[in-house]
């Protein structure tokens, strides 16, 4: 009996929640599980707002995947992924093609604008550890020319969170 082949498509919270709970399911000749991400790790995005008010330094927010995964029931991929092909249940990669007779999408989230005109493009997002980082750097780079100006400009301490949801509550309330 040939094995079903599932594919997870992204490592974030909904990818790696799925992931685990099949490995703890699933025996090892139950399922053939293949895990695709871009990375080697998963960032925890509830603590991104920590990494970018600089409470915590980025990195405590990476976690290795091998870590979380047994070997023995998870082939771990790194790779992008390209194109989705249902009608051929098929996934295209950078570097390959799986087939699968199951797929999870779990390729993250978008920054929600609530209609603001103009956030997109004028502000930083936290949706990824680079993204957090930045904010980080930016924030730190203000305060250092407000520091070493002749004439200190206010406007530089200034800083707008555009939007009230979890994200943007956690970062305005970081230590």
């Amino acid at each position: 009996m040939n094995r079903p082949k599932i594919v997870i498509l992204g490592a974030g919270y909904g990818g790696l929640t799925t992931t685990v709970k099949l490995q703890k399911q699933l025996g090892v000749n139950d399922a053939h599980i293949t895990l695709v991400n871009k990375n080697d790790y998963h960032y925890e995005s509830t603590w991104l707002h920590e990494a970018a008010a600089g409470t915590i330094h980025h990195d405590r927010s990476r976690v290795k995947i091998a870590d979380l995964i047994n070997s023995a029931k998870i082939n771990f991929v790194q790779d992008t992924v390209t194109a989705i092909k249902p009608d051929e249940n098929k996934v295209e990669l950078q570097d390959g093609e799986l087939e699968y007779d199951y797929l999870v999408v779990a390729l993250g989230f978008e920054a929600a604008t609530f209609g603001i005109p103009g956030l997109l493009d004028n502000a930083f997002t936290i949706g990824n550890i680079n993204k957090a980082r930045l904010i980080r750097q930016h924030i730190e780079h203000q305060l250092a020319l407000y520091n070493n100006e002749a004439e200190a400009r206010q406007e530089r301490l200034n800083i707008i969170i555009g939007g009230g949801g979890f994200t943007g509550i956690e970062f305005a309330g970081g230590n």
